[in-house]
């Protein structure tokens, strides 16, 4: 199969950017996902003011998490374990800002300096 030189260029491209899986895009990506089955599920009886309290019920990631996974039981809606993840990282990066574990979100990825000229 014959491919021009610039669509090939894109489909590796596209190939390497989903083999190295950016995290702050998947973080991203997730986000969106679950500000969707939020916004579908949640937002009619959850607004604003259940995330702005000033006395929180969740003081961590992993209890946002058991949140949305009681409210998700709550409602009769039946999410697989990385839609209960998708919609508890847009709830903290939307309103609570914990720190996220890297089992969840993807971790930073160090960067290695360039190597150093030999002297």
């Amino acid at each position: 199969m014959f491919v021009p030189h610039s669509a090939a260029g894109a489909m590796l491209a596209a190939a390497l950017a989903a083999f190295v899986g950016l995290p702050a895009a998947h973080a991203q990506a997730d986000a969106s996902r679950g500000q969707t089955l939020y916004e579908a599920h949640c937002s009619a009886c959850h607004d604003r003011s259940v995330h702005g309290r000033a006395v929180r019920t969740a003081r961590t990631f992993e209890q946002v998490r058991e949140q949305v996974v009681r409210w998700q039981r709550e409602v009769g809606v039946a999410w697989q374990a990385e839609d209960v993840d998708a919609v508890t990282i847009y709830l903290n990066q939307r309103y609570y800002r914990f720190p996220c574990p890297t089992t969840v979100c993807a971790a930073p990825r160090a960067s290695v300096p360039p190597a150093s000229a030999p002297r």
